[in-house]
């Protein structure tokens, strides 16, 4: 069963997780929203309504990120928890 790693409440909508994800376009990880859909690029830039983006007006693939994607990662250090899915 997959682990999903989250950073904490969605800026935009305050109650959705953001999950973190795999940009397998521009190989990268970013955080998303569970509930509203938006997203943030930078871990820092979590937390600022403003700074996000609603992800399904971009064009990329996203899988779910594994231990050592986030491990490597700058969201390292803003894993608040997992979840089986």
């Amino acid at each position: 069963m997959p682990t999903s790693y989250w950073t904490r409440a969605c800026a935009s909508c305050l109650h959705g997780r953001l999950v973190l994800q795999h940009d397998i376009t521009n190989d990268r990880l970013y955080a998303h929203c569970e509930d509203c859909e938006m997203g943030w690029l930078h871990a820092a830039d979590q937390g600022n309504a403003a700074k996000g983006f609603l992800t399904l007006l971009v064009d990329f693939g996203s899988v779910d990120p594994d231990a050592e994607d986030v491990a490597r990662s700058e969201w390292a250090d803003h894993v608040a928890g997992t979840f089986e899915k």
